[in-house]
């Protein structure tokens, strides 16, 4: 980029017209404004009571840890957005950070509520390697490099955090607690909120993929092969722990409804999404058939994200005028 044009990392004016094709983060993010509140009461009175009552030790076994895995993530996650406008001086991103940090907060909260209800104990963590392990590569992007600085360390801050945070590390669980509804299993008001999530984590990935593109048209020098050699080997680290972790969920059996090569197929698949976003080489095996047969339901219920039963509304569908009340709130 000339010296003489301002870029992404310059403030320009209030609202950069190079820039505004980002705003529709901003209305996808009110279009699907929700609190917590919206799950929280079915999921105490019917989903809770099914899971303890009803459900195999070998599926309760499965869906704490699977909610285990999506708090630890969830925890992490509430100040990244909002900070980016200090590297990133642009309005639009701004108000994009600001609303997906409240998101965010929206998440944490109902995750932890959720996990409540099921009777998970998130002191555990420490505990268990393999959940150590994925704090690790989710910190990545928070680690120094004295070969990356500046716009770089932006970048590549960026990029893992993209990567890493907003969709390798959520989606297995996601797909694994969403099956009990499509296989007719129960746990209707959990399978809502994974959809709530789930689609919002992708117009999070996607914004950072929007924004990762951004920068490197108008700094091309600044993904290098250094740069590119560390996020490979980084997704390379959160995949190991990943297939590590879909061994830690089925440690005490596979839920009848599923097998394990179904899941590592769909975490190959959303691994493939990541790397084809970066523009990497890295790629890892999919079966088309298996896919096509066992996974694609979820992304399809994810992008149409369709109520599906009578009593809560999937979040995207609240009306525009809905009142929203503090009173379902736990404080």
């Amino acid at each position: 980029m000339s010296n003489k044009t301002k870029g992404i990392f310059e403030y320009t004016q209030y609202l950069d017209p190079r820039y505004e094709h980002l705003d529709k983060y901003v209305d996808t993010a009110y279009r699907g404004f929700w609190t917590p509140s919206r799950y929280e009461k079915l999921i105490k009175e019917v989903d809770a009571p099914h899971y303890h009552n009803r459900m195999s030790e070998v599926d309760k076994e499965a869906i704490a840890r699977c909610i285990l895995a999506i708090a630890i993530v969830e925890d992490k996650v509430k100040s990244f957005w909002p900070s980016l406008h200090k590297d990133l001086p642009q309005t639009v991103i701004s108000d994009v950070g600001a609303l997906f940090g409240m998101i965010e907060t929206t998440h944490r909260r109902s995750y932890h509520s959720l996990g409540q209800h099921i009777g998970v104990d998130v002191t555990k963590i420490n505990e268990i390697p393999v959940l150590r392990d994925r704090v690790k590569y989710l910190d990545k992007h928070m680690e120094k490099d004295v070969n990356i600085k500046g716009k770089k360390r932006v970048l590549k801050n960026l990029i893992l955090f993209t990567a890493l945070v907003e969709r390798c590390s959520l989606f297995t669980q996601f797909y694994i607690l969403m099956s009990y509804k499509n296989a007719n299993k129960g746990l209707d008001t959990i399978n809502a909120l994974q959809v709530s999530t789930s689609s919002e984590e992708i117009s999070h990935f996607n914004f950072g993929i929007d924004v990762v593109n951004i920068i490197k048209e108008e700094y091309p020098e600044l993904w290098d092969d250094y740069l590119e050699e560390l996020v490979g080997k980084n997704i390379q680290m959160a995949y190991d722990t990943e297939l590590r972790l879909i061994d830690w969920f089925f440690e005490k059996g596979v839920p009848d409804h599923l097998t394990k090569e179904e899941v590592v197929n769909f975490l190959n698949y959303n691994f493939n999404i990541v790397t084809e976003a970066l523009g990497l080489a890295l790629r890892y095996p999919v079966d088309t058939e298996l896919y096509n047969e066992k996974n694609a339901w979820m992304l399809v219920k994810i992008h149409s994200r369709e109520p599906d039963f009578f009593h809560n509304n999937v979040g995207g569908y609240n009306s525009e005028d809905e009142d929203i009340s503090l009173e379902g709130f736990k404080f």
